[in-house]
């Protein structure tokens, strides 16, 4: 009997280790952004710096590609950057741009608030699993 009982603790606490490290692996990596510029023109482009910050076992796949939408009064997206450089399926330096312009009606010496959203894929490179998350963010620009 206590032989049994022994097995089975075992055999649950290898099963929490493993639920534990696929759980560590696997978190949603969070996302940080940030304006290229101190201070934009009206009328002048920029980019929002769009970084990924994750575990050493996860991973920003190019494929499905990275979505940014922005809103805000005073801005317009663009487009994401190219990030289909470099090599295998993922992308470089945990980090894209999103392009984007200040309206040239913006009114010199304020600030503009601008929010969204940034949909992608993250895969764990242990186990080969992949995740979709969609994280929002704000961030002020400031116009020159």
């Amino acid at each position: 009997m206590k032989i049994r009982i022994l097995a089975l603790m075992l055999l649950i606490g290898f099963f929490a280790v493993l639920t534990f490290n696929d759980a560590s692996a696997q978190s949603t990596p969070t996302v940080k952004v940030s304006v290229s510029k101190k201070s934009v023109k009206p009328g002048e482009t920029a980019y929002l710096v769009i970084k990924f910050k994750h575990g050493t076992q996860v991973k920003i796949p190019k494929e499905p590609p990275i979505e940014v939408s922005i809103s805000g009064d005073g801005v317009s997206g663009i487009s994401v950057q190219d990030y289909s450089g470099g090599e295998g399926d993922y992308i470089n330096n945990s980090q894209i741009k999103y392009k984007f312009k200040v309206n040239s009606d913006a009114t010199s010496g304020s600030s503009i608030t601008v929010s969204g959203t940034v949909k992608f894929g993250y895969c764990s490179t242990e186990t080969g699993t992949c995740k979709m998350a969609t994280k929002n963010f704000t961030v002020k620009v400031k116009v020159k």
